[in-house]
């Protein structure tokens, strides 16, 4: 512990040397880019290590070094070139997305489809409503409401409440990778965060197609809403579906330099998104779990070799999470984000409860899975930047709230989610927690 507290001084101190790298150059990736990312990389993977050392998820300590050399903070690693990496972390989601999909199967799908479905329903239902409640309640403690009307102000209470309905795949697919977690627990919570998030984006595409109009003077018909809705899904959907039909005949025809061509698919897949307007995580979610589903046998290599390069990929993404967390926003409005992110933490456990119940879930699954839903990261982050985009002023008012959540439903949620599984004793080997049991009072020690 020690030896990696000493190299992670090593390395801040010699970027902070290294001032005159931080200036900002025109173009693609700077090579002083490309080298303060290789700071930040060696900075998280010290602090994963030693998070892991003190019984703590890697992505606490790969959060941890990015706001630390982020801007926020410590500023080695400036927004500028945050903004050139932005590349690598579109990478990095395309490719969580890929494996997410093709961890999904279709079995553990159709075993336990009832309890997951119940927990999504409920979530969907209950987490917008208190959040929309703690909103018309306690109006002058949110920014966003000052000067609108009832009929609005629920709008965009339920927007707000869709916004923090979403959870983590990202998390829950590291969690699981780093502890080898295997049991009801871990893929009723995997089911649950992909179910949900696309769920999430029917019904937040849905209240922003109408809050659009209805902010803007000239709101829409609820078909016009319902169609753009399905629009812009059904791509998502069609995309994903083309990815995931080259996908298999790469693996049918070729099975050569498999990450390679993962790699080429997904920036492919990111270069369309931009230009065709769908959600990148969604598509390669979707082709993910065609290759897995439709040709599980030849599609086993690819999930091997994207689970060999899972963990530099999950650095990468964490580490940049990390540093885009605006600490300062969050100092400002820190009761109003610790109280929503409390009131959104009980809505989960209620959802969960509620659900488990529904779905007639195993013990273990009604009394721990709620931990592990605490999590939001990227996808939420991406959706609130759509929200401040297309509604300038009560978006980004949105926005700063809903990033202060994030940040600490990031830092928090793995911690939690870690407990759950070890509390429901689905810990991988060498994960295990050890527990001093004192001798029976009984029977000699």
């Amino acid at each position: 512990m020690i030896r990696r507290l000493f190299v992670l001084a090593l390395l801040v101190i010699g970027a902070l040397l290294l001032a005159p790298l931080r200036v900002p150059t025109e173009g693609v990736i700077a090579p002083r880019s490309l080298f303060l990312f290789g700071i930040l990389l060696l900075a998280a993977e010290t602090l994963g290590s030693l998070a892991h050392d003190l019984r703590a998820p890697r992505i606490v300590g790969y959060l941890a070094a990015g706001m630390m050399l982020g801007p926020s903070v410590l500023g080695i690693i400036p927004a500028h070139v945050l903004g050139d990496l932005g590349m690598m972390k579109r990478l990095a989601v395309g490719l969580i997305g890929l494996l997410a999909g093709m961890e999904l199967r279709l079995p553990d799908l159709q075993r336990r489809w009832r309890v997951v479905m119940s927990v999504v329903g409920a979530q969907l239902v209950i987490v917008p409503l208190l959040v929309l409640l703690t909103v018309v309640l306690g109006r002058s403690w949110f920014p966003f409401a000052a000067g609108l009307g009832t009929g609005d102000l629920i709008l965009v209470g339920l927007l707000f409440g869709s916004l923090l309905a979403v959870n983590s795949p990202m998390v829950t697919l590291a969690l699981l990778t780093e502890t080898r977690a295997e049991g009801p627990v871990a893929k009723t919570v995997l089911g649950v965060v992909l179910v949900a998030d696309v769920a999430v984006i029917f019904l937040l595409s849905f209240l922003l197609g109408i809050a659009q109009g209805n902010l803007g003077g000239d709101a829409p018909s609820l078909w016009a809403v319902l169609f753009g809705v399905v629009k812009d899904v059904g791509v998502s959907l069609v995309a994903g579906a083309v990815v995931g039909g080259l996908l298999t005949l790469y693996l049918r025809y070729v099975r050569q330099q498999l990450v390679l061509f993962a790699v080429l698919i997904v920036f492919a897949a990111a270069g369309a998104a931009g230009a065709l307007h769908f959600e990148l995580m969604l598509s390669l979610l979707v082709a993910g779990f065609l290759v897995e589903n439709v040709a599980p046998v030849r599609a086993e290599p690819l999930l091997r070799a994207l689970s060999d390069i899972a963990w530099p990929v999950f650095v990468v993404f964490f580490a940049l999470a990390g540093a885009e967390l605006p600490v300062a926003a969050f100092l400002s409005l820190w009761p109003v984000v610790v109280g929503v992110a409390g009131i959104r933490a009980f809505g989960i456990w209620l959802a969960a409860r509620v659900g488990t119940r529904r779905g007639r879930a195993e013990p273990a699954v009604a009394s721990w899975a709620w931990l592990g839903l605490v999590s939001q990261a990227g996808v939420a982050l991406g959706l609130a930047t759509i929200v401040a985009d297309r509604l300038p002023g009560v978006g980004v008012a949105i926005q700063l709230i809903t990033v202060g959540v994030i940040a600490v439903n990031e830092t928090v949620g793995p911690v939690l989610f870690r407990l759950a599984l070890a509390r429901a004793q689905e810990l991988g080997p060498g994960e295990v927690e050890v527990v001093e049991i004192a001798p029976s009072p009984l029977r000699p020690a």
